[in-house]
């Protein structure tokens, strides 16, 4: 009998301890800073000037009133963003990551306490940026912070126990941590970094952070990168020296009178206008090398490796500048001989240097997490990488050299330098031996 009166008596204590301050109903919200949020309120009564509502501050024993007999408390700090149903529910407008907490319903009757109370959980989602412009330009480093605000820490009990777990994806919902262009750092239970070094394709690209639970998703924050001098309307362009080039402006108007193009070779240095109001600037260096196509597209004669840069066309009417930019990103592929003779004999040594010129060096970030590579063939397109006649050396992400012991055969034989990216072939420049005394 004594064991049976102390298993009930412990059952009982049990049973106390679990009823101890626990409400009827209760609920988990997961929301993200700047989303509206209704939080239910599952004990209300049909009239709601018997609801009240208050919020618990984590980590602190401060209880705030915010609804009381159905009336907002006014002379709380975001009183403006609050509101109440007509369920009865709270509803918070662009939420923010200190509203995460508990949030409290109760209904009051003739001034006394009727029913269990309502308890909503809020956890937010919020995304902060280590810049502190809102546009930055190809070439940083972004450095995105995604954290999880829960009350007293449930965040951390949560990945423990229930599988919470937060990532980062792409626009298409890859997963970045396979991404090697994106570094992915945990300084805490619910606290996930992202950095990387953003290229001119990442303008207007969205990054987003996800909480998932037990394989749903229950929340995500996003962040759209934008890029200082970026337009809506933008091409890259691939070319190599020698070739001709047509840059198209994608804004143009049906009168090309009212179109202008600008140079810039790099971010830091000044801005050529080369065409204005449709009229070629004649005092610049290379304007016999300037056309205006009848699509208002600029045209390039004979590209130079000095010709790689950015390129913008604008649209004035009546003085007025008319919609968006539309901008192109020429990158120039360029060989070079050691030799100063356009003709050298059987047993000389020869030194090709190819490089890839871009605007502001981009071709560095290309190489890196776009896959880009340059390389060497012959004219039956074998990469002579593997042909040990030739030594290629990597002077730079973007400079590759091939030298060589010529052979008589090697008379008006082509050797051509490729830059591939994602395994496509963008462009490529060839250099033909010609040996001194021998015929074509």
């Amino acid at each position: 009998m004594a064991v049976k009166s102390h298993i009930c008596l412990l059952g009982l204590i049990i049973l106390c301890s679990l009823l101890t301050g626990m409400s009827e109903a209760e609920v988990t919200v997961f929301s993200s800073s700047g989303e509206n949020v209704a939080l239910p309120c599952f004990n209300a009564l049909s009239d709601c000037i018997s609801t009240t509502w208050t919020y618990s501050k984590p980590r602190t024993s401060v209880t705030v009133e915010l609804i009381a007999g159905g009336i907002k408390n006014k002379n709380i700090e975001r009183a403006e963003r609050l509101s109440l149903g007509s369920d009865c529910s709270l509803n918070i407008y662009k939420i923010t990551e200190e509203d995460h907490g508990k949030y409290t319903c109760q209904q009051y009757m003739n001034g006394q306490k009727h029913g269990m109370d309502a308890q909503a959980f809020l956890h937010v989602l919020h995304v902060s940026s280590s810049s502190t412009q809102t546009e930055m330009r190809s070439g940083s480093s972004l450095t995105l912070t995604c954290q999880l605000f829960s009350y007293d820490n449930t965040c951390d009990g949560l990945i423990r126990t229930e599988d919470l777990q937060l990532f980062w994806v792409n626009q298409v919902g890859v997963n970045l941590q396979t991404d090697s262009r994106y570094q992915i750092l945990s300084s805490g239970q619910c606290i996930k970094t992202l950095t990387t070094t953003l290229l001119n394709e990442d303008n207007n690209t969205e990054l987003r952070c996800l909480v998932q639970k037990k394989n749903e998703i229950k929340t995500s924050a996003s962040y759209t990168v934008k890029l200082g001098g970026m337009s809506e309307a933008e091409v890259t362009v691939f070319s190599s020296s020698g070739e001709n080039v047509t840059l198209a402006c994608i804004n143009a108007l049906s009168d090309c009178t009212s179109t202008t193009w600008t140079y810039t070779k790099h971010s830091s240095s000044g801005t050529v206008e080369l065409i204005a109001g449709g009229i070629k600037n004649k005092n610049i260096e290379r304007a016999e090398r300037l056309s205006l196509g009848s699509d208002c597209s600029l045209n390039i004669y004979k590209t130079t490796k000095d010709d790689h840069g950015q390129y913008t066309c604008q649209q004035y009417v009546n003085g007025q500048k008319h919609g968006t930019d539309a901008q192109a990103f020429l990158h120039v592929l360029h060989v070079s001989s050691s030799s100063a003779q356009t003709e050298i004999r059987s047993g000389s040594s020869v030194t090709l240097t190819c490089q890839f010129f871009t605007f502001d060096n981009t071709c560095d970030s290309l190489v890196r997490y776009e896959n880009l590579q340059l390389f060497w063939v012959n004219q039956a397109d074998v990469n002579l990488q593997t042909d040990s006649r030739y030594q290629m050396l990597s002077s730079g992400p973007c400079i590759i050299t091939l030298t060589t012991t010529l052979l008589n055969e090697d008379n008006n034989t082509e050797l051509r330098c490729l830059v591939k990216m994602k395994n496509e072939i963008k462009t490529s420049v060839s250099y033909t031996v010609k040996l001194e005394g021998k015929k074509s």
